[in-house]
């Protein structure tokens, strides 16, 4: 059985971090220059565990630098304001022997569900399968496909904020 768990970086072990780094880069999306603060830099780290605790996917909830969101905004020339959206998902990465089995969006849904009341921005590859379920969360494509400066082109997805209705807020 798969269980996750949601942990600020600062509250992971030195291994657990490397972890989280190591099945990062392995899913080969990622610049791997300066990963290691910048996934300490993050708000929330989800990281999913077989039962015998072998690491089979992560994800990330950030809260980048406004002119990073700026720079991303720009390049898929999308009309939205990058002020607007303050939360990044990313780093959604499941070990490739347990690709196939819905546990991305196990990921996505699990981190979309922390941020109610924010907007909330990702990207992916323009041919990633990892976006294709992402409608059901409320993400939408904006823009235009752009250079990654990897080999492939990015897609920038948006989420705006879900508020409850009636629901108070804890």
């Amino acid at each position: 059985m798969v269980t996750s768990s949601i942990l600020s970086p600062a509250d992971c072990t030195p291994q657990t971090l490397a972890d989280f780094e190591k099945l990062v880069i392995e899913a080969g999306t990622v610049d791997p220059q300066g990963l290691t603060q910048r996934i300490r830099d993050a708000s929330r780290l989800l990281f999913l565990r077989e039962s015998n605790g072998e690491l089979v996917g992560v994800g990330a909830l950030k809260h980048p630098l406004l002119s990073y969101r700026a720079k991303v905004f720009a390049k898929a020339r999308a009309t939205s304001a990058p002020d607007e959206y303050c939360v990044e998902l990313g780093w959604v990465a499941v070990a490739k022997s347990h690709q196939g089995r819905g546990l991305s969006r196990r990921i996505v849904g699990q981190l979309i569900s922390l941020t109610e009341n924010e907007n909330v921005f990702a990207t992916t590859r323009a041919d990633a399968r990892a976006m294709r379920f992402a409608v059901e969360y409320g993400f939408k494509p904006a823009g235009k496909p752009y250079p990654s400066g990897r080999g492939y082109d990015l897609v920038l997805y948006l989420c705006n904020a879900r508020r409850a209705s009636g629901a108070s807020v804890t």
